[in-house]
């Protein structure tokens, strides 16, 4: 079933509803407060234990106007081998933190992700005692930043914050464009590699495929979030949020079809068996049809949030 199309009207009420939340948005400076006392911490252990050169926050943290609850801490750290790295990795996704930590190196970035990443960093420098106060948080942590982080008038609050969503969307789209790039070359090589092999690159092909939905399912999140005000709970909420998607809200239009959000079910439900159960246990009659069939999925999703952001911008019929 395809989404049933909306009228210039009823977008530009979508628009006018998501406007209104936006600029009535608070931040929790208690909540940034707390959330830079970790990404200090985590700085702190990298730093001491790993020898990095340097580390980084970058997104929603280094943008005060987005941090919620349910926002992620993204560190990057440069200065480490790829062995030393791995050995971090464990420490940082696993440290007991009131946040989920999303941790990259940055020495291995390529390309547009580099450079977004590379404008939204701030540095945690070696030493540097987290801030003493809330206040001291506004003073020196984004005051040095080349970029708008606060709205200076009502008018400026829609355009920042659907600049920044479609920003961010864009961001998890080029990082799954990384991942698809991999697994394209994994089914190539498992045509020429010994028998012996194949399981292993199998296997990787897997865990690639549940990082594709990963990635889509991040870009979900943000949208409930950031648009809707509602993330799903409970033992179903992944699939929950797939049906929110399909979903017309007051603030936007359907972000997928229920044709398409049938078929990326089928990939989370792929997703949970790789997560769930022993690699050797995945069976290839499974992986190598996702894994061809990939690339043809993503491009629709693609589309589809491209759509959903183009419809974001605000036109003539706002006023």
């Amino acid at each position: 079933m395809s989404k049933q199309k909306m009228s210039p009207g009823e977008l530009s009420a979508c628009r006018k509803r998501l406007e209104q939340v936006w600029k009535n948005r608070v931040m929790d400076e208690g909540l940034l407060h707390q959330a830079w006392h970790t990404a200090h911490e985590v700085a702190m252990l990298l730093y001491d234990q790993f020898n990095a050169s340097q580390v980084f926050v970058f997104g929603s943290l280094t943008e005060p106007m987005w941090f919620t609850k349910g926002s992620d801490i993204d560190i990057a750290v440069s200065g480490l081998s790829n062995d030393t790295y791995d050995k971090a990795y464990g420490k940082v996704i696993y440290f007991d933190a009131p946040f989920k930590i999303d941790f990259i190196n940055f020495d291995r970035l390529k390309g547009f992700f580099r450079e977004r990443v590379k404008h939204q960093a701030i540095l945690i420098e070696r030493g540097v005692q987290p801030p003493n106060g809330v206040t001291d948080a506004w003073q020196t942590l984004y005051k040095h930043l080349q970029r708008q982080v606060f709205p200076t008038e009502d008018g400026d609050i829609y355009e920042m914050n659907r600049k920044r969503l479609t920003q961010r969307i864009n961001d998890e789209l080029d990082k799954i464009d990384g991942i698809l790039e991999r697994i394209q070359k994994g089914l190539e090589k498992i045509e020429i590699v010994p028998i012996d092999v194949k399981e292993f690159i199998e296997n990787t092909i897997a865990t690639d495929l549940a990082d594709v939905y990963r990635g889509i399912e991040n870009i979900f999140l943000r949208i409930a979030r950031e648009v809707d005000r509602h993330v799903p709970t409970g033992s179903r909420w992944h699939k929950n949020l797939l049906t929110q998607m399909t979903e017309k809200r007051p603030e936007r239009p359907p972000v997928i079809s229920e044709n398409t959000s049938l078929q990326l079910e089928d990939l989370l439900e792929f997703r949970h068996k790789v997560n769930n159960i022993y690699g050797r246990e995945l069976k290839y009659e499974k992986t190598i049809p996702h894994a061809k069939s990939i690339d043809e999925l993503f491009a629709k999703v693609s589309q589809v949030l491209n759509t959903f952001t183009d419809s974001l911008e605000k036109r003539e019929e706002d006023a």
